[in-house]
């Protein structure tokens, strides 16, 4: 039986969680976990202001199994304009519960945004006496691959097999405006053809692909 875990999403816009670790995300909490998620920006796309992403998250919390979410309102793709420390005082004063497991941005993404929350993550969490939190970068579509030179070396694999449709189901019900058409990387089918590929690298049909940053092992277990 697995111990219960706090797990902790940290995601710049509402959607960067689902296309990042969506799958993984719905199969922890199916496995009994406490999952927070954490986004930072006001939830306006620089694309399309039409709406708040942020007033879909309830539905996403329904959908992936979330046990609570935040949400700040920093300004979408200019959090380089604002302190970093303002932004690690936002985690500080938000997250719920010391974390096990943190899912962040990688640090080579496209996105300034993606960028700034990668640095506030390894700051706010960085390594003190007695802590063994693992952090795990997660591979956004449009975002991580948009670098030409991004290092994302991708070596844990999570067996998404049997909640690979959940995500998928997530982007159509919650953030269908932000998909686009195949080719683009950002498309259904991408994000479907990615785990597939992630999964097919370790002997699995589908698998959500991430960098680990820092693990403490206080012993081993055999």
């Amino acid at each position: 039986m697995l111990s219960k875990k706090n797990i902790l999403v940290l995601a710049a816009h509402p959607d960067d969680e689902t296309l990042g670790c969506g799958a993984t995300i719905a199969r922890l909490s199916d496995e009994g976990h406490n999952i927070q998620l954490l986004t930072f920006t006001d939830g306006v796309s620089s694309r399309d202001t039409d709406g708040n992403r942020n007033d879909v998250l309830g539905k996403v919390k329904n959908i992936l199994g979330l046990s609570s979410y935040s949400y700040g309102d920093f300004p979408d793709n200019k959090m380089d304009s604002v302190p970093l420390l303002d932004v690690c005082k936002f985690i500080e004063e938000n997250v719920k519960v010391k974390p096990d497991i943190i899912f962040t941005h990688h640090k080579d993404c496209l996105n300034i945004d993606h960028q700034i929350i990668y640095r506030a993550t390894v700051t706010s969490f960085r390594p003190q006496t007695g802590d063994n939190v693992k952090i795990l970068s997660y591979y956004v579509p449009s975002s991580t691959d948009y670098n030409p030179v991004n290092n994302f070396l991708g070596n844990v694999h999570y067996n998404v097999v049997d909640y690979k449709d959940i995500k998928l189901k997530c982007l159509k019900e919650c953030y269908d405006e932000e998909m686009r058409e195949y080719p683009h990387t950002r498309s259904y089918e991408n994000v479907e053809n990615l785990m597939k590929v992630w999964g097919s690298e370790v002997g699995l049909k589908y698998a959500e692909k991430f960098e680990l940053i820092r693990e403490v092992l206080w012993r081993f277990y055999f």
